[in-house]
């Protein structure tokens, strides 16, 4: 009877432990344009410590051209952040210095979506600085200063309790969007 009783006890204790773990797991999907061609589909995962995003070509463009990308987003310690790019084959490795100069839209993104819909008009990303520089009808427009490559990101549907419906990310070589597929552990 007491085996019983400390086995229950240990299971209550497991569930307790990971429960945290499973509620403070935030994950959204969104299928990735380049202009208005489909280019892939990209899922970013929030954690308490870190934020995983998970992104692949797919469709058309991936007939031609084989994209993945994995980058692990450190909340704590944003400089031991990195980033793993295979593109037709080659691998690439980036630290958090050079995602902010190659691929600065994605912690850009990361630190936007982890604000959440609020007065918070300023964001600091390493160098860079997000500002939100207007809200029209739901939309939340923000200006990126320091980042020769991002200009500005818009983002729409955004409400308090999830994450937004579409993303435009205002870049030199084009406009990326990203609109939402699902979204999970909110």
């Amino acid at each position: 009877m007491e085996k019983r009783f400390k086995l229950i006890g240990m299971r209550f204790f497991a569930i307790l432990f990971l429960l945290p773990l499973v509620i403070f797991s935030k994950t959204v999907v969104y299928k990735v344009y380049y202009g208005f061609f489909p280019a892939g589909r990209i899922e970013i995962e929030f954690n308490d410590e870190k934020v995983l995003v998970k992104g692949h070509s797919e469709g058309i463009i991936s007939w031609f051209y084989h994209y993945k990308l994995f980058m692990e987003y450190d909340l704590n310690n944003p400089q031991r952040s990195y980033l793993v790019e295979n593109e037709n084959g080659k691998k690439k490795f980036y630290n958090f210095k050079r995602i902010l100069e190659k691929k600065a839209w994605l912690p850009l993104v990361v630190n936007i979506l982890l604000k959440k819909p609020s007065l918070q008009r300023v964001i600091k990303v390493g160098n860079y600085t997000v500002i939100l520089k207007g809200i029209k009808n739901g939309s939340y427009h923000f200006l990126v200063k320091g980042s020769k490559r991002t200009k500005s990101i818009t983002v729409k549907g955004w409400g308090k309790n999830s994450f937004p419906e579409r993303i435009e990310i205002d870049t030199t070589k084009g406009d990326i969007i990203l609109e939402k597929l699902k979204e999970d552990g909110m």
